[in-house]
């Protein structure tokens, strides 16, 4: 346990200056206290890449063009300056060769969601970690927010009865207008095909909420109907969703997800009910959450341990995620996966709150199946009902 009080070492693959999403994950790793950012290849071009790590004040020697070149060498280093593990904020195909990568190289990897864009992948990723001790999580925060938590242990513990109706809702207006064509570097890689994936605000939005309702609930998903559409012209993908659920106990919801929702910026809203009263949480509330019982009195619960959020602007030009209460779930995730790190290494058992390769392997199944749903063939353009069966993933022979 040499490293407790010696800062981990991360390495970053992608998240360069333009990118919203890495200075959100460079907050959380400083504000963890026990975490130190000392190389990375964090841009498309080698160019992004350098201009980012001078902006950073990293050592130039430790930045590079590409990550296979800083998987090449850092993965040679040994003694304290070696990386304790990769943090993965590339564009969504990029999720998983990157992943390989980090694994082929020794590196435990910390990756943005989803944790691929096709089955194929997800499911050789983790026939991966079935092969050799693999360290990956996926960045769903929401087991590090204390009212979301709260909320989760009064509905498994039957305080709204038998469950149901589960609805999730996503909305973003940022992407209102075409900025791709503009050269908004975040919602250019969100609307091309190549980057995201076969699916638009499914992928982006709708997987997270997936994630969200069999977490909260206990319950899984039996089977999905989704319909999408690219609202702006110019588009492929889906920029707004909606996916209608079936849960194995026979309960119904919606997950409703959005891009193009002219002034939302408030992030996840999510609402369980049973036969006993409802739950309810609001990411743009964090640090709360409301149980409702059949006579309609509402009670609130506020976490004051948990930052306040402030209000969202309804802004353009960039995604939910520069919030306080995300910043420190985020931070949360960062240091548990820290401590998981440490204790791995030592041989010593670590209960993590982060999210695995299962719960990230329904989210690949989720997003496929959805985007299946969306995009049935021409033969039949109608939207359909799908069984929601996650791959069995074995050893090849």
């Amino acid at each position: 346990m040499a490293k407790e009080t010696q800062k981990l070492k991360v390495a970053m693959v992608g998240g360069g200056n333009e990118s919203f999403m890495g200075r959100i994950h460079r907050a959380a790793i400083e504000a963890t206290g026990c975490l130190e950012l000392v190389c990375g290849a964090f841009g498309s071009t080698r160019q992004r890449s350098f201009e980012t790590g001078k902006a950073l004040g990293l050592d130039p020697k430790r930045v590079y063009g590409v990550y296979r070149d800083m998987f090449r060498r850092e993965g040679k280093a040994t003694g304290p300056d070696r990386p304790d593990f990769v943090t993965v904020l590339a564009p969504n195909n990029m999720h998983y060769p990157v992943t390989m990568a980090a694994f082929d190289a020794g590196f435990p990897v910390f990756s943005e969601k989803p944790m691929s864009c096709n089955m194929d992948e997800a499911q050789n990723l983790k026939r991966r970690t079935l092969m050799s001790h693999e360290l990956y999580v996926s960045a769903y925060v929401f087991p590090f927010y204390p009212a979301l938590c709260q909320l989760r242990d009064a509905v498994l513990q039957g305080k709204i009865g038998n469950l149901r109706r589960v609805d999730a809702r996503y909305y973003h207006g940022w992407m209102g207008i075409r900025l791709e064509a503009s050269g908004n570097r975040s919602a250019g890689w969100r609307t091309d095909p190549r980057r995201c994936g076969a699916a638009g605000a499914v992928y982006d939005l709708a997987g997270p909420c997936a994630f969200l309702a069999e977490w909260a609930t206990g319950l899984e998903i039996a089977a999905l109907c989704a319909v999408g559409r690219p609202a702006v012209p110019g588009r492929i993908l889906d920029d707004d969703a909606t996916v209608l659920l079936r849960f194995g106990n026979g309960a119904l919801g919606t997950i409703a997800v959005s891009q193009i929702a002219l002034g939302e910026a408030d992030g996840i809203q999510l609402s369980v009910y049973g036969d006993k009263g409802a739950v309810h949480w609001r990411q743009c509330a964090a640090n709360v959450w409301t149980l409702v019982t059949p006579d309609g009195s509402r009670t609130e619960t506020v976490v004051k341990k948990a930052p306040v959020p402030k209000p969202g602007p309804g802004r353009f030009g960039e995604p939910y995620g520069d919030d306080a209460t995300y910043v420190a779930a985020l931070t949360e995730a960062y240091a548990d996966f820290a401590r998981f790190v440490v204790a791995d290494r030592a041989g010593e058992p670590y209960e993590t709150r982060c999210i695995g390769v299962d719960p990230a392997l329904r989210v690949a199944t989720f997003n496929d199946l959805a985007a299946r749903s969306i995009n049935p063939g021409t033969d039949d353009p109608t939207a359909k009902w799908l069984d929601f069966e996650v791959p069995k993933v074995e050893l090849l022979a």
